[in-house]
């Protein structure tokens, strides 16, 4: 009976059996080969649609059911208050006190374990051990059965050893050698290595400390620590040497426009040629800085790190927008007609005034000097003919520091040099008038 009446499945036709493949055709089908039945039509139509329902599980009313809880789900987010915040306790204190205590605490081991390290480092390579042992008391041996950091028994094979600094007692296996250079460069700073006595380390190269992992450990951290406040990256050294050199512009810069604004007026206070000089220091300390800003910006990143690149770009552009903002406007300098022609109208304006005045004392200005920078001594300089007049060897000499100054830049000490010059000049004058006028009266007399 099984074999006689298959099961379909399928689009079947409900009077003839036919599968039509689809519901489409399973309509057509029925309404052109068996319109007669409309009724069974009509349930069928009636079926699909529920089904067809069904399967989309969304009618009309619940799209606009749910449009509306939408709309009110979002009404209630955007009115809802921030929660307050719940209770909490602040443990930073507690944090800082425990931190502060094993700091301490590290901190006053290690320098015990240098202290101690620094010792083993002057003692001599005759009767060693003995001097070790006086330094640090080591602990009896009969009394440790077992490797306090391996739990292994020490036996005939597996003898005891002692730390050099802390005296424990330890196994070959967990003990470490320091070697000498090594612990001369923990207790010795990096940059000071090159000054020690190379006479009292000849032959002690190839000596080694043992001592136990927790001093080494302690000693490591140390020297990690040495290395990283002595050692600078490239990018800060290279800044560094950028500011060093902005701050020696920035004062080269205030005394251009000191010495630009005296020629300007007509003063003689300063020359062109010393402002010429200037103007061209200022120069190559620029490009020395251009350089430097472009070096920092092609500086290689061994990470890939936006921050990094972020901070290259903005010392670049800062540094050329100082260069082009503050050195590269700089007023130009007159030419030397110019400035004759400047000093001659300032003369023809003084002369109009009346400054006339009698000195009858002249007081020599000291020199100060406040910036480093002094004159050398003038051993031998002055000329046995005018060692007759001391006013003429004091000029001298004036000139000499004058010299010295102008070669060295020093162009405010150049100044204060120079009005001592004309004061001694200025006395120097009176003085030669007294005598003639003395002269003059003497030979009257004998007549």
């Amino acid at each position: 009976m099984a074999e006689a009446n298959p099961i379909q499945e399928g689009f079947l036709c409900p009077i003839c059996h036919k599968d039509l493949r689809s519901p489409k055709k399973l309509i057509n089908h029925f309404q052109d080969l068996h319109s007669e039945e409309q009724d069974i039509l009509k349930s069928i139509k009636d079926f699909y649609g529920k089904a067809k329902k069904k399967i989309l599980k969304l009618d009309d009313q619940d799209l606009e059911t749910f449009k509306n809880e939408i709309t009110l789900e979002n009404l209630y987010l955007e009115c809802s208050e921030p929660q307050p915040p719940g209770c909490s306790t602040s443990h930073t204190d507690f944090f800082k006190s425990i931190r502060r205590e094993r700091l301490e605490h590290q901190t006053a081991e290690t320098n015990k374990l240098v202290i101690r390290l620094d010792k083993l480092l002057r003692l001599d390579n005759t009767d060693r051990k003995q001097q070790e042992q006086i330094l640090v008391a080591w602990l009896d041996g009969t009394t440790v059965n077992r490797c306090p950091s391996c739990a292994a028994t020490f036996n005939i094979a597996r003898r005891q050893h002692h730390c050099r600094l802390c005296g424990s007692i330890m196994c070959n296996d967990c003990s470490v050698f320091l070697s000498f250079e090594r612990a001369q460069s923990i207790v010795v700073p990096v940059q000071n290595l090159g000054i020690t006595n190379k006479e009292g380390t000849r032959g002690r190269e190839n000596d080694n400390f043992r001592i136990c992992s927790h001093c080494s450990d302690m000693l490591e951290q140390r020297r990690i620590v040495q290395a990283e406040q002595m050692m600078q990256p490239i990018i800060t050294q290279l800044y560094a040497h950028l500011q060093k050199l902005k701050s020696q512009v920035d004062s080269l810069v205030e005394l251009y426009q000191k010495m630009y604004a005296s020629l300007t007026s007509g003063e003689s206070t300063f020359q062109l040629q010393d402002a010429q000089s200037l103007k061209a220091s200022i120069g190559t300390k620029a490009e020395t800085i251009d350089t430097i800003s472009k070096k920092i910006c092609s500086l290689p990143i061994l990470e890939p790190n936006p921050k990094v690149e972020m901070l290259q770009n903005s010392i670049r552009r800062a540094t050329s927008n100082y260069i082009k903002d503050y050195l590269l406007t700089l007023p130009p300098l007159p030419s030397i007609k110019e400035l004759a022609a400047i000093k001659e109208n300032r003369l023809l304006r003084v002369s109009k005034e009346d400054n006339e005045q009698n000195v009858n004392t002249v007081k020599i200005k000291r020199v100060t000097v406040t910036t480093g920078w002094s004159p050398s001594s003038l051993e031998n300089s002055v000329q046995s003919d005018t060692e007759s007049d001391p006013l003429m060897e004091q000029i001298n000499i004036v000139r000499n520091y004058i010299t010295q100054a102008r070669s060295a830049q020093r162009f405010e000490e150049v100044v204060a040099l120079e009005e001592n010059l004309r004061m001694l000049k200025k006395a120097y004058r009176q003085n030669q008038l007294a005598k003639t006028e003395e002269t003059k009266e003497n030979n009257y007399q004998l007549q």
